[in-house]
């Protein structure tokens, strides 16, 4: 039976092994790419469910396909692996992207994007969540110094531990002046300030505000 969170601590510690030139165990990678396979997501019925399975896997698979395309030291060796590298997933191939923005932000466009993750006659957009939970993006790793650590969610404290997520990010990146009316923050407050709706770059107290955001470091750790 498949453990979307034992995958991911398993796959954070291969990852690991590979950065450091350790012997990375092939055939555990292999076994969990088969386990997905057999995954029935029908079974994923809340948004709870849903986010803590597809967090998990997501931060999984970033780990996963940095080891499979031998990525070294930047995530700018790859660039369009959050949108092209695919896995199966139960009946469907689902990249990052599609786990990201498809399911997780309940079927919105990214914002490099015309058009949303999944057309209407896409059968994966069933698997969304009803709600965008924002927090969601503390969470989330795509594999770059700049993305927010992995940890590891469970359907039991999910809403703690995407607390703990927000404010561990928050208190490193977003940095207010309110003296000098300036923030700096991280870019990821800019790229997905719609979903954040009236918090953050949004709040009215921050309306006069100067905002500079932090270089992206897309280097692997």
């Amino acid at each position: 039976m498949f453990d979307a969170q034992q995958f991911s601590i398993d796959l954070k510690i291969q990852k690991a092994k590979y950065i450091n030139n350790e012997v990375v165990d092939t055939s555990l990678l292999e076994r969990y790419i088969h386990f997905l396979q057999q995954v029935d997501l029908t079974t994923l019925e809340s948004d709870v469910q849903k986010c803590s399975f597809w967090i998990n896997v997501y931060n999984g698979l970033t780990n996963y396909w940095i080891i499979e395309k031998k990525i070294k030291k930047s995530m700018l060796e790859r660039p369009l692996l959050v949108m092209c590298a695919k896995i199966l997933i139960g009946k469907y191939k689902f990249s990052l992207d599609d786990i990201e923005h498809g399911i997780l932000r309940s079927n919105q466009r990214s914002r490099y994007k015309l058009w949303k993750q999944f057309s209407n006659r896409d059968p994966r957009k069933k698997l969304k969540t009803q709600k965008l939970d924002p927090r969601i993006h503390f969470a989330l790793n795509c594999g770059a110094k700049s993305c927010p650590p992995i940890a590891f969610y469970t359907q039991q404290r999910l809403d703690q531990e995407l607390h703990q997520a927000e404010a561990s990010f928050v208190d490193q990146e977003f940095l207010v002046d309110n003296e000098q009316k300036k923030i700096q923050c991280s870019r990821i407050f800019w790229l997905y300030r719609s979903d954040f709706v009236d918090t953050y770059l949004n709040d009215p107290k921050y309306k006069d505000y100067k905002v500079s955001y932090n270089k992206y470091n897309f280097a692997i750790v």
